[in-house]
């Protein structure tokens, strides 16, 4: 059985998949069909358009490994503007990077996000943009967040795709769809 959802007008089928005793959620893979990620993408900025913030004041978007790099590279060039991403580990040719940590259901572990302190010029005193395709438990979030305040950038706005469970009532961010947990 699927989770049905629209996105920029067209219907998709998001499998359902239970990840522990009692708790099934609708998985979003975009990485699976690049309509889907053009549609969510498109969704996305159609929200980002449709909202209170003055786009033309956004100088970066940011967002974290895997999906999150098609909706930050999509947003961007939307908005025209530069992006950084960060990774879920730390790469040999990272020397100095800062951190935050994450700690999610749909991971085993508690892990970081990485961003290379080389972006630091790009990001400090700056209006950044978060993108990403799925807030649930804001864990991840929280991380980007703290990861922008150490490094001195304004944080402008937070969107995604799907806002799931409680984080569809949040009212600091922006999405196109709530998501429920099963």
């Amino acid at each position: 059985m699927d989770f049905k959802t629209t996105l920029n007008g067209r219907e998709y089928g998001l499998p359902i998949i239970e990840i522990k005793e009692g708790l099934s959620i609708a998985v979003f893979d975009m990485l699976s069909s690049k309509k889907l990620s053009d549609d969510a993408s498109e969704a996305l900025y159609n929200v980002l358009k449709n909202s209170d913030l003055d786009l033309s004041k956004v100088d970066v978007v940011i967002s974290a490994e895997t999906k999150g790099v098609i909706l930050a590279y999509k947003i961007a060039g939307y908005l025209d503007c530069e992006m950084t991403i960060l990774r879920k580990e730390q790469k040999i040719y990272h020397k100095n990077v800062t951190k935050g940590a994450v700690n999610t259901y749909t991971t085993k572990d508690e892990h970081y996000l990485y961003l290379d302190n080389n972006q630091i010029p790009k990001l400090k005193g700056k209006n950044v943009l978060i993108v990403d395709d799925v807030v649930s438990t804001g864990s991840s979030l929280s991380a980007i967040e703290s990861i922008l305040r150490q490094v001195g950038a304004n944080i402008y706005g937070k969107a995604f795709v799907f806002a799931e469970g409680d984080a569809a009532k949040r009212d600091d961010i922006l999405f196109v769809n709530p998501l429920p947990l099963l």
